[in-house]
């Protein structure tokens, strides 16, 4: 009786440990080719890869070229490193890592082959990736070393003009309904799947760099020549599977929300019902996502074993660190993108919570932070869940979904928000913070209304619960820099293990007040 008990107390931590969470680590081909000499570029590249192998993620993709057209391999369908020499040569920003691209190419360099080669050897599954219209070349496309020769010879097959109004420079992104450049684009995926086929688990389409394949007005009725192309794409997968007697998995990128994929013309219901793709990675452009809509991927996904994967970013809102003190010296510093390791597990927690059956790590390399991967591994300390910023600048309904941040507070009106939280509060010591802009202001004469769940948590003077930060701030174009945070303890009974219902009103204040950062903070 006594062994049994030593038995069950040895294994109870184990048996309310949280499920470990499957991470994966995407990077892009900017990291391909960093030495001097193509040796030292191969040492450095494998170096990266058995530093990933020896943190937590367990797959890797990895990006097949420097955006859409310049590729990290000796391609005979688009362009590499130094297929032209432009001003960008002699520029000081891009001079060292053209040269150095350059010189590895010449070598006949091979990064997919090195990357997979010893991800294998490491016992990772690995997965090249290819952008299906990356856009970086589009600031200055005549001149700029992202730019390829299909481009330059077939620039009457760009749009012509952008989705996005706000930004013209979509405009020569190539066009997804000439039938050259959807040629153009197999060529490529063919290629690279037959040249990595031996080493691959699979292959990665990423859609979400960048979401745009049709001119205005135009995606919806074009959407089935892209699942034409991913049609393709499973076949010759399939037939490169039976010669390896193993199943290779389709992974495709898309915009985070159903409405923002068929914005950009891909049919994600037709994806899922032909079963062509075995995994969807719903993703903000660039941005850490607390609240993005997976469950409505997984209801689309699941009935087809298409599995949904989360997605991990390393950058955030300008947002102070959370601290229980709540004090003048908690936001001394200057604010900083960078999320936390409790930002990271709180948006990794949701995501879980929505559906998400892994956790894809989006250009960050994990395991050089520390934090991160302890706050991720452990699932253990502080938990932070936000309601999203939007990023620089959010084109709602386009390629990202509606924020619910930033909120222009009203006298006498209240404003809803929802915020969601991944587990089960019920152990944790809860925290609410808001963070305010309102013209550097005091705020020595605010006055709140906050309920949570039907529950008051305060009504009246906010002075004593506010704290004026003093390192220097910054905002973005969507959301303007917070110059106060107000923190209240949060009674656990008021919160839900899933959505929470938030009504925050202002009852007074001297000057117009915005609401630009919502949390619920929980600690051991």
């Amino acid at each position: 009786m006594k062994t049994a008990a030593l038995i069950l107390f040895v294994l109870l931590p184990l048996l309310h440990a949280a499920e470990p969470l499957r991470l994966m680590q995407n990077l892009d081909g900017d990291l391909s080719f960093t030495g001097d000499t193509p040796a030292e570029s191969k040492a450095k590249l494998e170096k990266l890869v058995d530093d990933i192998a020896n943190g937590p993620a367990k797959s890797l993709m990895w990006s097949i070229g420097a955006g859409s057209d310049i590729l990290y391999y000796p391609t005979k369908v688009a362009s590499t490193w130094g297929w032209r020499v432009t001003k960008y040569n002699d520029d000081p920003k891009w001079k060292t890592r053209i040269e150095r691209c350059r010189i590895a190419t010449e070598a006949g360099l091979d990064a997919p082959r090195i990357v997979g080669d010893r991800a294998k050897q490491r016992g990772m599954a690995f997965y090249p990736s290819y952008r299906m219209n990356d856009a970086h070349y589009c600031s200055d496309p005549l001149h700029y070393p992202l730019t390829g020769r299909f481009w330059m010879e077939h620039q009457d097959a760009s749009l012509g003009a952008s989705p996005v109004p706000e930004y013209e420079g979509y405009k020569h992104l190539l066009n997804y309904a000439r039938d050259e450049v959807r040629a153009y684009r197999l060529a490529i995926i063919f290629e690279a799947m037959d040249r990595y086929a031996d080493v691959m688990d699979g292959f990665e389409l990423d859609f979400n760099r960048f979401q745009i394949f049709f001119p205005p007005g135009e995606a919806s009725k074009h959407a089935h020549l892209i699942t034409a192309i991913l049609v393709r794409i499973r076949e010759h997968l399939d037939l490169l599977g039976e010669k390896r007697k193993q199943h290779l998995k389709l992974i495709v990128r898309v915009p985070p929300a159903l409405k923002n994929c068929a914005w950009a013309g891909l049919d994600i219901e037709a994806w899922t019902s032909q079963r062509l793709i075995d995994a969807l990675i719903p993703a903000q452009v660039m941005t850490l996502a607390h609240d993005m809509p997976i469950d409505e991927f997984v209801r689309l996904a699941k009935p087809a074993g298409c599995e949904v994967i989360g997605s991990l970013y390393g950058r955030s809102g300008y947002i102070w660190p959370f601290s229980d003190k709540h004090d003048s010296a908690a936001y001394a510093a200057e604010v900083s993108r960078t999320p936390t390791g409790p930002q990271f597990l709180g948006a990794a927690l949701n995501q879980r919570h929505l559906g998400a059956s892994g956790l894809q790590i989006y250009n960050l390399i994990l395991h050089a932070q520390p934090q991160i991967v302890q706050s991720l591994t452990t699932q253990q300390g502080t938990r932070r869940f936000l309601v999203t910023q939007p990023y620089f600048h959010d084109h709602s309904d386009t390629y990202e979904y509606r924020k619910q941040l930033p909120v222009s507070l009203k006298t006498g009106e209240p404003s809803s928000l929802r915020l969601l939280i991944g587990e089960d509060a019920s152990k944790s010591t809860a925290w609410l913070r808001l963070g305010l802009h309102g013209a550097n202001q005091a705020y020595d004469d605010v006055s709140l209304s906050i309920q949570i769940n039907g529950h008051s948590l305060h009504a009246g003077s906010a002075s004593k619960n506010i704290v004026v930060t003093t390192g220097k701030r910054h905002g973005i174009a969507s959301c303007p820099p917070t110059e106060a945070y107000a923190q209240w303890p949060v009674p656990v009974t008021y919160l839900q293990h899933g959505w929470n219902d938030l009504q925050i009103m202002l009852q007074h204040a001297a000057k117009p007040l915005k609401l630009v950062e919502t949390e619920i903070t929980l600690q051991p």
